[in-house]
């Protein structure tokens, strides 16, 4: 069997449980609770793309402005200015008053900048905008084929709250390729940090949660060890 083109994540740990990395253009969700490391794991993967493997991304945000991104970045010391000067990377806030005024948005940035990889966050907010479900998952399903032409590898974040996930619509069963799950749970005494790949299309996967460090530097995966081996 011939195996995919992969988009390296650059996220230590996470191409090692995705067997070398995503699959060129798949459509991920990264769902998760509040303070998973959703956003961090979203810009160290643009971050890293430029660095590491000289591939552009694109960041919309459908509700902070692109200086509380670009704050949020330098805690990590990334160095995301200098990145969007020289026109490797932008971040840019869209209202989402109109779905085919972000679809063109999404599709002029990637086109400048040539980007290959992309993150919509938060993916939530498409719920607030649509009244009915048959037509959002219309556009929805529109957004996910455009990005296959534009052969962007993209991130939509999603929020689980009180272990339920906040549906996009089908957009996890029907139209993303992938899911990751992030987890920030209470365990005794402490809270702990988990990822796991419910699915990923074009690829095979870890089917195991693996504990999460966030440091200084980012996100960092415990691939080789079990969540609940590395709690004990």
């Amino acid at each position: 069997m011939a195996q995919p083109i992969r988009t390296k994540t650059g996220v230590p740990g996470m191409d090692e449980i995705l067997y070398g990395g995503i699959p060129q253009s798949n459509l991920v969700v990264i769902s998760g609770d509040p303070g998973s490391g959703k956003t961090c794991l979203c810009l160290e993967y643009l971050y890293n793309g430029v660095v590491e493997y000289n591939e552009p991304g694109v960041y919309i945000s459908l509700e902070e402005s692109a200086e509380e991104i670009i704050g949020f970045a330098e805690l990590f010391e990334w160095d995301v200015r200098t990145l969007i000067e020289k026109k490797l990377l932008s971040i840019i806030t869209v209202e989402l008053y109109d779905f085919d005024n972000l679809k063109n948005t999404i599709e002029d940035e990637v086109s400048r900048l040539g980007a290959k990889r992309l993150v919509i966050d938060p993916g939530v907010v498409f719920r607030l905008y649509f009244e009915k479900e048959l037509d959002a998952r219309k556009r929805i399903l529109s957004l996910g084929r455009m990005l296959k032409r534009i052969n962007c590898t993209a991130f939509i974040t999603n929020e689980i709250s009180l272990n339920k996930a906040s549906s996009l619509f089908g957009l996890e069963e029907y139209v993303a390729d992938g899911v990751i799950l992030l987890y920030h749970t209470k365990l005794e005494d402490r809270f702990i940090r988990s990822v796991g790949v419910l699915k990923m299309r074009g690829t095979k996967i870890s089917e195991k949660l693996h504990p999460i460090r966030i440091t200084d530097q980012g996100i960092k995966i415990l691939a080789k060890q079990e969540l609940f081996e590395e709690v004990k």
